[in-house]
C-alpha cells in the first residue's frame, strides 16, 4: 500500500467538520511525537479561554490526541520519520497541519 499524502488532511477536515461546525474557532497546537512509541508525546494549546472552553466541551481534545496517534503511526509505517511532530492551525475552525522535525517543533514552543 503506498503512502496518501491527502490522508492526514482529509481526516483531520473530517474530524473538525464533525465536532467544530458552526464554532468559529482560531488558534495553534504544537505536538511533539515519541518515534519509538509511535504516538504523541506532548502538545501545546495556544487558543483563547473561551475558545480553549469550546474544544474541551466538545471532546476536540481527545479526538484529536487519537487522530495524530493514528497519523503519526501510519506515517512511521511509510518511513516518514523525520517528521513525525508538527502543528495544526485552526482559522475560523479550519484546520491546517504541517508536519516538522522536532527540532522544528521546539523553536516554535520556545518562540510562545
Amino acid at each position: 500500500m503506498s503512502y496518501d499524502a491527502a490522508f492526514a488532511h482529509t481526516r483531520l477536515s473530517q474530524l473538525t467538520e464533525q465536532l467544530l461546525s458552526g464554532t468559529n474557532i482560531s488558534g495553534d497546537i504544537l505536538f511533539i511525537a515519541d518515534e519509538e512509541d509511535g504516538g504523541v508525546l506532548g502538545s501545546t494549546w495556544i487558543f483563547e479561554d473561551e475558545d480553549s472552553g469550546i474544544l474541551k466541551e466538545r471532546n476536540f481534545k481527545f479526538m484529536l490526541m487519537e487522530l495524530l496517534n493514528d497519523l503519526i503511526r501510519y506515517r512511521a509505517s511509510h518511513n516518514y520519520t523525520d517528521t513525525l511532530c508538527g502543528a495544526i492551525r485552526l482559522n475560523n475552525s479550519h484546520a491546517d497541519l504541517r508536519w516538522l522535525p522536532e527540532g522544528d517543533v521546539q523553536k516554535l514552543r520556545c518562540a510562545d
